[in-house]
């Protein structure tokens, strides 16, 4: 039998219907029939009883069974055996990710990865994009990922993989709304003068939106009255919707995508300070000048791929 069919008995077993057992395994009815009929030749006895319904495992069918678990299981168990020979004295590919991105990069990226690649170890540290960005200069970490400007970073290799809006946000009966309408697309102006009478749900220092935001109130010429300090942007977001004169926040694009339905977006609104959106790069990067690794330039051109 074709190496990669010799375990499809062991969902037949299980399932005691072809039909189930070939949704399974993602192949046709037929191709599973034959495949059973072809290995019950080469025993030269049945394994499955198909007056049945659902089927029934005859005798041999049973020993059979068995005998595939314990093959199976000993050859997984060599399978972990080589792999921890082969990666001995090895240390993992090292990856950090900002925590508030950790979710949307760990289901979108490692599981093809580690398909591909399953030799390779990953650990993953999380963080803030700032300090992500630090331990990937200290060497401590192969690659990192984090929210950068379009500065020039003379320790970094830097590869931008898409491009976020920051917004500024509010609660749409706020008075400096007024009840419009506004949106992503199509954010309300209001004069900086207005803002310094307001306050502002701030992260703290260690996050990146903590500098982005101060630069662009600085630029502005606004200062808050008040801040309240938060370092938790779906908690920010629930603040301001339940009381229209909570506040202020910068808040990047991607919460409202990922996390928050429509209704929630509707009971928002959307101001900016000139006629320039604020956006960022979300990036990944190296140490520059730091040898790069044969499994990390793997993951490099993995990720490269993916947000193509």
């Amino acid at each position: 039998m074709n190496p990669g069919r010799r375990y499809y008995f062991i969902t037949i077993a299980e399932t005691l219907n072809i039909t189930r057992a070939a949704e399974q395994l993602m192949v046709s009815q037929p191709s599973l029939t034959q495949c059973l009929n072809k290995l019950e030749s080469d025993l030269e006895i049945k394994l499955v009883d198909r007056s049945f319904t659902p089927l029934r495992l005859t005798e041999a069918g049973h020993v059979y069974y068995d005998y595939l678990l314990k093959q199976r299981s000993a050859e997984e168990a060599l399978n972990a055996s080589l792999k921890r020979l082969r990666c001995k004295g090895r240390r993992p590919l090292m990856i950090g990710i900002p925590l508030q991105k950790s979710h949307e990069l760990i289901s979108r990226l490692l599981p093809d990865f580690s398909k591909e690649h399953p030799e390779v170890e990953v650990a993953i540290w999380e963080g803030t994009s700032s300090t992500v960005r630090e331990r990937v200069i200290k060497g401590e970490l192969d690659i990192g990922f984090g929210h950068i400007m379009d500065e020039v970073y003379d320790d970094c290799v830097v590869k931008h993989l898409n491009e976020e809006k920051i917004l500024i946000i509010c609660h749409r009966d706020n008075p400096i709304a007024q009840s419009r309408e506004t949106s992503e697309e199509n954010t309300l102006l209001v004069e900086p003068e207005a803002l310094s009478t307001q306050h502002f749900f701030q992260m703290s220092e260690e996050y990146y939106l903590y500098e982005v935001e101060a630069k662009h109130l600085k630029a502005h010429g606004v200062t808050p009255r008040s801040r309240t300090v938060m370092s938790n942007l779906h908690a920010i977001i629930s603040t301001i919707i339940a009381d229209p004169a909570s506040g202020f926040a910068y808040m990047p694009d991607y919460v409202m995508h990922e996390a928050w339905p429509s209704s929630v977006s509707d009971r928002l609104a959307y101001i900016r300070l000139d006629r320039q959106d604020i956006s960022w790069h979300f990036s990944m990067f190296r140490r520059r000048g730091q040898a790069v690794s044969k499994v990390a330039r793997l993951f490099w051109n993995s990720v490269d791929r993916a947000y193509k």
